[in-house]
């Protein structure tokens, strides 16, 4: 009976180490799960897979603001949002050139002074810093209904859109 008291423990506690490896097994499974769901989620949504594809509708000149790397930007759905590689803040100098749909909108009225953010998605990294002036040509969008809204997007995808320092 001895030799079977041991090899009952002995199965106990291999039983024990089973269970103790699946369980941890399970659990970091369902961490990697929960994270590759996760960057999917996100990156469905980072530049460029959603862009929006546009023309130009505005040029301006400014000093850079700030400057921030990978700005979420929210629309009206919950989830509506898009990732910017970069996101410029600029206090608009000149206003070079307005589309006439556009020229209405409070940003573009007055003719400078104000701030716009610059909605970057191009693959490059932008080379200009804080207090640098530059110009900046891409589509606005002035309704508040999309992550693309009041704000200047520079994309592959929007026609004649560039950002560029100022000499």
């Amino acid at each position: 009976m001895e030799g079977y008291a041991s090899v009952s423990k002995w199965l106990a506690g291999r039983r024990r180490w089973y269970l103790v490896v699946a369980i941890a097994v399970i659990a970091v499974s369902a961490v990697v799960l929960a994270f590759v769901l996760n960057q999917e989620s996100v990156s469905e949504h980072m530049y460029p897979q959603d862009a929006i594809y546009e023309n130009s509708n505005v040029t301006v000149q400014g000093v850079v603001v700030s400057v921030e790397q990978n700005h979420k930007s929210l629309g009206l759905g919950s989830d509506s949002y898009h990732i910017f590689r970069f996101y410029i803040r600029l206090n608009i100098t000149e206003v070079v050139w307005v589309d006439a749909q556009v020229a209405g909108s409070s940003v573009f009225s007055d003719g400078g002074g104000n701030i716009v953010g610059i909605a970057y998605d191009n693959s490059d990294d932008p080379q200009f810093s804080v207090g640098q002036a530059v110009e900046c040509r891409g589509y606005y969008r002035p309704l508040l209904d999309s992550p693309f809204s009041s704000m200047i997007t520079v994309a592959p995808t929007v026609s004649g859109s560039y950002t560029e320092v100022q000499v």
